[in-house]
């Protein structure tokens, strides 16, 4: 594993934390009013992550680390919780992007050793870094998770990490007060996740940033919680599908666009 830098063009965002734009889907990694500030309002604080861990040992699964920002955030609450252990499984795909976030975080001694040894652990934090497609890395990786932070690039972008099928296997592997927190309000992926059997709600939205979508097996997880019938009507909510988890983002959207048509005729 090297920790050799790459060039990138780093953007300040509006609360003086990092991001840059991925070279292949052109999009920024985090919202330009924040990265720091996102993380924040739609993963740690809806997650309930430091009111966890005063309760016991946490699993979470970290799906696109990009540049660590999420990471980093979940480990400095675990750390000012001083409670219990956090235990962090981080899937990127990406293989360049750990060395997009040595470069653009050069001080941070998480990045660092995630990059060049995989690895990371403290008295309250303990991350394993996971390489290669999320589809096939889910079915090794050995759960249950208590908390699933879902920030791959957007469904239109990053296609082949928001289908109903995928979702399934994060039913399967979230634990029974598991939650999952993701930044899409999509309504596709709202009538996929419903799909694969979870129940839905919303994260609050804190300005700058808009609210996200919160999916649980307990209703009690949800304080928010959405009304499933409209994801059950119109055409739009048709989910993203990929039965064999192997699909490209391009066969997935066409097939989607294929089933609409036929829904509104």
């Amino acid at each position: 594993m090297t920790s050799e830098p790459i060039p990138i063009q780093s953007i300040v965002t509006d609360d003086g934390s990092l991001t840059c734009r991925h070279p292949v889907y052109g999009e920024p990694y985090h919202a330009l009013q924040g990265a720091r500030t996102e993380a924040e309002s739609k993963f740690i604080l809806p997650s309930r992550l430091a009111e966890r861990l005063r309760q016991g040992p946490l699993r979470l699964l970290d799906v696109g680390f990009g540049l660590g920002v999420n990471c980093r955030a979940a480990a400095q609450t675990a750390r000012q919780t001083g409670g219990h252990v956090l235990s962090v499984d981080t899937v990127e795909a990406d293989p360049d992007a750990w060395l997009r976030a040595r470069t653009l975080y050069p001080e941070c001694r998480l990045t660092r050793e995630l990059t060049e040894t995989g690895r990371y652990q403290d008295h309250f934090v303990q991350v394993t870094r996971h390489d290669g497609d999320l589809r096939q890395g889910l079915t090794h990786i050995e759960g249950p998770w208590d908390v699933v932070f879902h920030d791959p690039f957007s469904p239109l972008k990053n296609t082949e990490c928001w289908t109903l099928d995928l979702f399934r296997l994060f039913f399967q592997k979230l634990s029974p007060d598991g939650l999952l927190l993701t930044y899409s309000e999509s309504a596709a992926v709202r009538a996929g996740l419903l799909q694969a059997g979870f129940l839905i709600g919303t994260s609050p939205a804190v300005p700058p940033h808009r609210g996200g979508t919160l999916a649980a097996r307990a209703a009690h997880q949800l304080t928010h919680p959405l009304d499933p019938s409209p994801f059950q009507i119109f055409p739009k909510n048709v989910p993203f599908r990929d039965q064999a988890l192997a699909d490209s983002g391009h066969s997935i959207r066409a097939r989607r666009e294929a089933s609409v048509r036929s829904a509104v005729q």
